[in-house]
């Protein structure tokens, strides 16, 4: 059953993993230190130093410098946010869900917040795109000078940004 929080089934691996798309690096023309929720070996546009695989546990595992993270969707969501946002150096891709606990504890409390227009056509393993976008919308959010410099840069190809002003929601 689906409760809005997967992909549509890959066809070529029968897996409900879709990936960042390689356009969105080359726009937020950052290098990472670290993707913390990457498939196993990562992907070869993803420009991050190191990867954590699920088997990995990469909500467990010491974070560091500069982190790319698309999160798994579903019910684990508010835990990565929350580790992100502890981190707080980093960008995260996630749904735009407003009406979630997540969004308001952690998402709201960054640094800034990236609402992209239109809805991202999530990739496979091999680069190739869905059918479709997925039935939501999708915000980049941003912890830390870095990120927020790269949003800025980024926000009048990919959306509008929300600059969160300093010392009233980062606790």
């Amino acid at each position: 059953m689906n409760k809005g929080f997967t992909h549509e089934k890959n066809a070529s691996n029968n897996s409900d993993e879709w990936y960042t798309p390689e356009w969105m690096f080359r726009i937020l023309n950052l290098d990472f230190d670290l993707d913390p929720a990457a498939p196993k070996g990562g992907l070869p546009w993803i420009p991050a130093q190191q990867f954590y695989c699920k088997e990995d546990d990469g909500l467990s595992k010491p974070w560091h410098g500069l982190v790319w993270l698309n999160p798994p969707y579903g019910k684990e969501t508010g835990k990565w946010l929350q580790r992100m946002h502890e981190h707080r150096q980093g960008i995260a891709l996630v749904f735009s869900r407003t009406d979630s606990r997540w969004f308001h504890d952690y998402a709201v409390k960054a640094d800034a917040i990236l609402y992209l227009k239109g809805r991202v056509r999530f990739v496979n393993a091999d680069g190739d795109p869905g059918k479709s976008s997925l039935g939501c919308g999708s915000v980049l959010i941003g912890w830390g000078e870095v990120a927020v410099s790269a949003l800025q840069a980024a926000a009048n190809k990919l959306g509008h940004l929300e600059l969160i002003a300093k010392g009233r929601n980062d606790k």
